[in-house]
């Protein structure tokens, strides 16, 4: 081997030793980075995990002291003075956990705390409820705010006549309605108002009208005395398209009836339905039928959204002249035969413009025997899809109950849109 060449494979053997260097430094940075990178997502799945545990458990704060302050409310509010005094009995110290104790260590747990805004709605303080969640390890925490304020359920107007009706009356049969005394102003009764067009009321042969004080409870209808003396209006298959003075209680075809009832009603345009039930849906109030509602269904929270047929049984009685009750029948039937079924409150024959039953059927409404309404009917329905005999009654006393502003039954939990942060 000649000394050239032996230089040649010295040469080779250092290249290969410094690529091998290179190569093992470049797997050694490989591996580092690697592991670096595998340490941060670990650090990163765990922080992830550890907000997530934090976040479930702020939420379970805000629906804890949500439902602390629906309670709070219901046995403890008297009017808008007694609100702080509400608010103090529903804020929740830090450490608490989801059954409402104390959390132990090593449990996640929670704290709310409740700011008047500053801000009203229709007269009722709205209150900013931030919740805080802390994770098990105490090394997650999470931030919760939403505004919350509480609404009446007749947000609108007072449904201060017995029968309001989009449509047609009395098309479908008989009725006799106790008018409200004052409803056109002191000593002017009203009992039956109806929509600006193609709403026409039919005084069929047996319909009347009359004060409360010939409305005999026992047979419930207007008495029908020799002479018809006692009566406002008297049925005698008049079909009324405009105010008449031989008619004077009934106000058909009024171009002042309000182009959105339900609006007027609830103070919630007909287009936002959804709010008034999701109100419902709150304090488990939406139902497919009402048989299991009796006189006490009002106590503690007026509105029922009723989802099917509502066919009440003989001698059913709903609500009740000191807790009466607000029944919306979601596109559905209400049906009142037999003796003695009483709703005390206002029934809404609502329309529903989304067809969310996806059957296309309209609300109605099947009266006869001597069933009476305690309050006021109103009803986006009409003419055949009102059919039977009925009886409305004015009640004012029902209706200041229904309307009071210092009694909590009155009133629903309401939440400001937009006001849900998580930060």
């Amino acid at each position: 081997m000649t000394m050239k060449t032996a230089t040649r494979y010295r040469q080779t053997g250092l290249a290969t030793l410094a690529v091998t260097v290179v190569i093992l430094l470049i797997i050694s940075l490989m591996v580092f980075f690697a592991t670096r990178v595998g340490t941060l997502e670990q650090r990163m799945a765990g922080n992830e995990a550890r907000y997530k545990e934090a976040f479930s458990t702020a939420e379970a704060g805000l629906d804890f002291a949500t439902q602390r302050f629906i309670n709070r409310f219901q046995t403890g509010f008297t009017g808008t003075a007694s609100m702080a005094n509400i608010v103090n009995n529903t804020l929740i110290t830090n450490g608490t956990e989801t059954d409402g104790t104390a959390a132990e260590a090593g449990e996640p747990s929670f704290g709310v705390a409740i700011n008047n805004t500053g801000a009203s709605y229709a007269g009722m303080a709205i209150y900013e409820f931030v919740s805080t969640g802390l994770g098990a390890d105490g090394t997650g925490t999470s931030t919760l705010r939403r505004q919350i304020t509480m609404k009446k359920i007749l947000g609108g107007s007072s449904p201060d006549v017995p029968v309001i009706v989009a449509g047609s009356v009395g098309t479908g049969g008989d009725f006799n309605i106790a008018a409200n005394p004052n409803g056109g102003g002191n000593g002017v009764p009203v009992s039956i108002w109806t929509g600006k067009t193609n709403a026409n009321v039919e005084m069929t042969g047996s319909s009347a009208t009359c004060q409360m004080e010939f409305f005999n409870g026992n047979n419930p209808q207007c008495s029908n005395p020799s002479g018809n003396t006692e009566l406002i209006s008297d049925g005698d298959g008049t079909t009324l398209t405009a105010y008449s003075s031989t008619f004077p209680d009934v106000l058909p075809n009024d171009p002042n009836f309000p182009n959105d009832l339900f609006q007027f009603l609830f103070g919630v345009p007909r287009a936002d339905w959804a709010t008034v039930k999701a109100m419902a849906a709150t304090y488990n109030h939406v139902i497919d039928n009402c048989s299991g509602l009796s006189n006490t269904a009002g106590q503690t929270f007026r509105l029922w959204w009723i989802t099917g047929n509502c066919v009440m049984g003989s001698n059913q009685v709903i609500g009740s002249q000191t807790d009466p009750v607000i029944l919306i029948m979601d596109d559905h039937l209400l049906e009142m035969k037999g003796n003695g079924g009483r709703i005390y409150g206002v029934v809404y024959i609502f329309n529903n413009p989304d067809d969310p039953y996806a059957d296309s059927t309209s609300p109605s409404t099947d009266f006869n025997g001597s069933s009476v309404i305690y309050g006021s009917l109103i009803s986006e329905a009409s003419g055949e899809d009102m059919d039977g005999s009925y009886s409305i009654v004015y009640d004012s006393m029902l209706l200041t109950n229904l309307t009071s502003n210092n009694d909590s039954a009155n009133f629903g939990i309401g939440y400001i849109p937009g006001s849900w942060r998580d930060f």
